[in-house]
């Protein structure tokens, strides 16, 4: 037994009781421990601590919580979840991998229900989003060994740690970007300990960034700190950071990192396979949606046929695909490709709406009238800081399949919570203004 394991066997049964007591705690358990990967520490098959303590916070929430809320994100998750199911029943080649996906993502919506339950202030909000953060210092320690003393790195020199619900450097290399918004905006405005906190992680997951060797992430990075640098209130400040950040990158990168990075964005006869493989994937990905356009193939079925429409195998070694031979191929590389072949116009569309609507409240809640006090400034920076983390995931999932990971749909979740405290601030500030109005009506008519 592993010390890892032995430490979850306690952990969990201890989250598990939090989650009933203190449902909200639960959740930040629950998100805390996701970014350990406690079912890959020589687990056996039967220990699932996150499905426990997500249905430990579930009772808790039934316990101890009398609100019930519902957001227009919730109503196209659920959209998202019925075509699935119905791409699912229609699979063409495994109904079973199918209906096993469908099952995930049903109890990944139910940690988005809770999240938008559970996080119900600023406050909260802003504990939330700083426990994604802290989670993931775990990792950042075995990153920086692993990459800095050339130990446990993949063949072409990037560091790839098992995080969450998978490994790989672009997935990892997204997650990390996705903090760097949400830390910057901490650094601009947060209390004094997070100030000092988001001075110490930023150049810290910066380097692990880099020594992902993740091109997709370096995009991401560049895309994200422009965006957090454009909507930024305070363009000076914005722009030292940016320019820190920038700074970091360009010293901390090794010549082979740079020159993989001219291999993936080079001319098609100059691009490595990892590049052009995703460009024949994604090739694929429309051939085999153009065929199945409104059910798609059925989810987590693409790999099975993406052979016969990219014409290679999975694999380390380029094997061309031969007709009849049955071996799995890779998954698209892309989250809105995959989503778009797997579960056609019925799963798609609705997915790709929950981005649009996410970014027009968390706009709308940038601009929200009403006085700049504490709660007040919470919301703001928290939806600034999310408009960063969606470009940070947006760019990273066009190279990655992410529709499964739990953090897409708690953050979410956090979206609609931060667009309901926006609109109560909004009707709380026209209620003000109009009893001032109807006082001063009062007073001129009592005048005259």
């Amino acid at each position: 037994m592993s010390l890892r394991f032995a430490f979850m066997l306690v952990a969990t049964p201890a989250a598990c009781l939090l989650g009933v007591l203190r449902p909200f705690w639960g959740l930040l358990a629950l998100v805390f421990l996701y970014y350990f990967r406690p079912d890959v520490w020589s687990a056996p098959d039967w220990f699932r601590p996150q499905m426990w303590i997500t249905v430990s916070v579930a009772i808790g929430w039934l316990i101890h919580v009398r609100t019930f809320r519902v957001h227009v994100l919730l109503g196209l998750a659920l959209l998202v979840l019925l075509g699935h199911l119905g791409s699912a029943l229609n699979a063409v080649v495994r109904m079973d991998t199918a209906l096993d996906m469908v099952t995930v993502l049903s109890k990944l919506i139910i940690v988005q229900f809770l999240a938008m339950q559970l996080v119900d202030t600023p406050r909260r909000l802003n504990m939330f989003l700083w426990t994604n953060v802290l989670g993931m210092v775990w990792n950042l320690k075995t990153i920086l060994y692993l990459g800095l003393f050339g130990t446990g790195v993949t063949e072409d020199l990037r560091v790839d740690v098992g995080v969450g619900q998978g490994g790989g450097a672009n997935y990892l290399a997204m997650i990390l970007v996705m903090f760097l918004p949400f830390l910057m905006i901490r650094f601009q405005s947060g209390s004094a300990r997070e100030r000092f906190g988001a001075l110490v992680l930023i150049p810290l997951i910066m380097l692990c960034i880099v020594l992902t060797g993740s091109r997709a992430g370096f995009l991401a990075t560049g895309a994200t700190v422009l965006v957090m640098l454009l909507i930024s209130n305070r363009k000076v400040l914005g722009l030292v950071t940016a320019g820190a950040l920038a700074l970091i990158m360009i010293v901390a990168m090794p010549e082979t990192q740079w020159e993989r990075l001219q291999k993936g964005v080079g001319a098609e006869e100059q691009r490595d396979f990892a590049a052009q493989s995703r460009v024949l994937l994604w090739k694929g990905a429309v051939d085999m949606w153009q065929e199945y356009q409104w059910l798609g193939v059925g989810p987590d079925n693409f790999a099975y046929l993406s052979p016969r429409y990219a014409g290679f195998y999975a694999g380390r070694n380029v094997e061309a695909y031969i007709p009849g031979v049955d071996r799995p191929g890779f998954v698209a590389h892309s989250t809105w490709l995959q989503t778009l072949a797997e579960g056609g116009i019925v799963s798609a569309v609705p997915f790709l709406f929950m981005f649009l609507v996410a970014f027009f409240v968390l706009w709308r809640a940038r601009a929200s009238p009403g006085p700049l006090d504490a709660d007040g400034q919470l919301i703001r920076t928290s939806a600034t800081a999310m408009i960063g983390l969606w470009v940070a995931f947006i760019v990273g999932s066009s190279f990655g399949s992410h529709i499964k990971l739990d953090f897409l749909w708690w953050y979410m979740g956090c979206v609609a919570v931060v667009d309901s405290m926006a609109r109560r601030r909004r009707e709380s500030e026209r209620q003000r203004w109009a009893s001032a109005r109807d006082a001063s009506l009062r007073r001129q008519v009592a005048g005259v």
